[in-house]
């Protein structure tokens, strides 16, 4: 997985911030689905890896209302948001975590590790976990926004989809940052949409368009777009709607006692 400039995806999700809740409705989704996935514990410490605005925290702060609740993420702007929902907020990069080893008895992180270097962030979650701390996180796989891909396949050589890291890369990962054990698990969802650019609002109203590498700096030419969007409009379901699937991937980790 090629270097992701930070910096640039740091500046996409403050520009998103102030309307991100109102576009998250797949991110809230998954966070909702990683919550059924929480085991019987009672965390005093919890960290939540990439809070955005603080949606999956408020989900956590729900199950476990007296544990202390930190959130840390690379935006601040998303932050000041997490932090009005009464998480503890502070700015950081989830492959260099600025937290002592065995700060928290639980760790979570929903749809932020995909842009990170799997054998740095992994190993990053695992040291700031107590002995027999648990991680639990999703992610997102290869397969995500084919769609958009094929759309845009061999129109020029700009890539517009994030080279997701597949589960057994994120497995290796896992095993060589320590962990006791662990079971990672994806499945595919679909969203639907009206039309193209409805589509790509999503994904851009949510900061998700800042992929690094090869990505386009200027604007779309017309005959591009007009190309890519013809290629996707003969996708069209049944119901009149254009689909973006992503592979959602699952997993749990725990720490050696």
């Amino acid at each position: 997985m090629p270097d992701i400039d930070k910096s640039q995806v740091s500046a996409a999700f403050d520009r998103a911030a102030s309307g991100y809740d109102a576009m998250a409705t797949f991110q809230h989704a998954v966070c909702d689905r990683l919550a059924t996935t929480l085991p019987g514990l009672t965390p005093q410490r919890i960290l939540d890896g990439g809070c955005g605005t603080g949606y999956g925290a408020s989900l956590l702060r729900q199950r476990w209302p007296s544990a202390l609740l930190v959130g840390c993420d690379l935006a601040p702007a998303m932050l000041r948001q997490a932090g009005a929902r009464g998480v503890a907020p502070v700015c950081g990069d989830l492959e260099r975590l600025p937290f002592a080893d065995a700060s928290f008895d639980l760790v979570w992180s929903s749809l932020a590790l995909q842009w990170c270097q799997p054998a740095l962030a992994y190993a990053e979650l695992q040291r700031v976990l107590a002995p027999g701390g648990l991680l639990v996180f999703a992610t997102l796989g290869p397969g995500t926004l084919h769609e958009l891909e094929g759309a845009f396949a061999s129109i020029d050589t700009h890539r517009r989809v994030l080279p997701f890291a597949p589960t057994e890369q994120v497995e290796a990962a896992l095993a060589g940052a320590g962990f006791a054990r662990f079971q990672v698990t994806s499945e595919p969802w679909v969203t639907h949409h009206t039309d193209f650019k409805a589509l790509l609002a999503t994904i851009r109203g949510i900061g998700a368009n800042q992929i690094g590498g090869n990505r386009r700096q200027g604007m779309m030419g017309k005959s591009t777009w007009q190309t890519a969007q013809a290629r996707y409009e003969a996708l069209r379901d049944a119901n009149g709607l254009l689909p973006a699937t992503y592979r959602v991937v699952l997993g749990w980790a725990q720490k050696r006692r």
